[in-house]
């Protein structure tokens, strides 16, 4: 179940390098038990980017007008709230995901235009986001402790929505905004975990590549950066069997997106506005409340952030859910 869900919330980080967690979700799996059967699961992600960042540091007002008066777009915000279901099926060695998420997107921009804030828009999106069917095979090894992960995602998210408000309103939305991202994806990775005393630790690695690309905004072709994502964590269960606290570490790497006009560039680099590698410790604990159903919650606090060009980047994101074992 790690690697099955582990997933979920690396494929949301659509065109800029912070729009999404990387949180790995299942922790049942995390060294200390992998049960076989049917799991369903709701989880709620809150993003919040409104920090200007610039390379590794926070953009200053004076850098902020530099860009402004070359050309470059200033954003305000952008705040995802998605829930996803999703519903999983392990066997001995062999287990299969399939995850729903509904994303509520709003975002404001100042535009490109000076003074700051004198061609203000906003837009507000909600909608089925990009489905994924996720697999994974444990086989290698006669104590399952190591396994392959390889999924799909699937191009079921809207991008098509336009501004609502403002300067531009009823014009396109960036693609890299829209919930989705109009590509379908291959997913491929691997995982292995371990226990020590009342310790127990995992590592993930995942790949996800567009191998697909369908028309969006005018028949521009939009194709989002590759997304290389390391996950690794610990949980201790000396409390018994009802709590366990863990911590995590989540680091992305994502690729500059691609497509004729559909991607904005820095005005006096050149360089796409848009990915960037970025680093999360995450705490968070999981409680068992009987009867196979489980809660959790994890806070992800940003270690380091290193984006391509001027972008807005979370101050942290959070992360609850609930999980029914059958």
């Amino acid at each position: 179940m790690l690697a099955l869900a582990a997933i979920t919330a690396a494929g949301n980080a659509y065109a800029c390098a912070a729009c999404g967690s990387t949180l790995s979700r299942d922790w049942e799996a995390q060294g200390i038990s992998g049960n076989q059967g049917l799991v369903a699961e709701l989880s709620y992600d809150y993003l919040n980017q409104n920090q200007q960042r610039y390379g590794t540091g926070a953009a200053s007002p004076a850098l902020i007008n530099r860009q402004l008066n070359a050309g470059q777009e200033i954003e305000a915000y952008t705040r995802t709230q998605t829930v996803t279901a999703a519903l999983s099926y392990n066997a001995d060695t062999w287990g299969v995901s399939v995850q729903v998420p509904y994303v509520q997107r709003t975002h404001g921009t100042y535009g490109n235009t000076a003074p700051l804030g004198s061609s203000y828009s906003t837009s507000s999106d909600s909608s089925i986001g990009d489905v994924r069917v996720i697999g994974r095979y444990t086989g290698f090894s006669e104590d399952r402790s190591s396994g392959a992960i390889i999924g799909m995602k699937f191009p079921t998210g809207n991008t098509g929505a336009n501004f609502n408000a403002g300067t531009a309103a009823g014009t396109p939305l960036d693609a890299g905004l829209q919930i989705g991202t109009g590509s379908t994806d291959v997913i491929v990775g691997g995982y292995t975990t371990a226990t020590f005393d009342h310790y127990g630790w995992f590592l993930q690695g995942t790949v996800q590549h567009a191998v697909a690309t369908k028309p969006a905004l005018g028949n521009l072709d939009y194709r989002p950066g590759d997304a290389y994502v390391l996950n690794t964590g610990i949980r201790y269960a000396g409390f018994g069997a009802k709590v366990s606290p863990m911590l995590q570490l989540n680091v992305i790497k994502r690729q500059a997106d691609s497509g004729a006009l559909t991607v904005p560039l820095d005005p006096l680099t050149g360089a796409p506005v848009s990915g960037g590698t970025l680093a999360y410790l995450a705490p968070g604990v999981s409680v068992r409340l009987g009867g196979g159903a489980s809660v959790y919650g994890f806070v992800q606090l940003p270690l380091y952030q290193n984006v391509n060009s001027l972008q807005i980047t979370p101050k942290y994101t959070v992360t609850l859910g609930v999980r029914q074992a059958f």
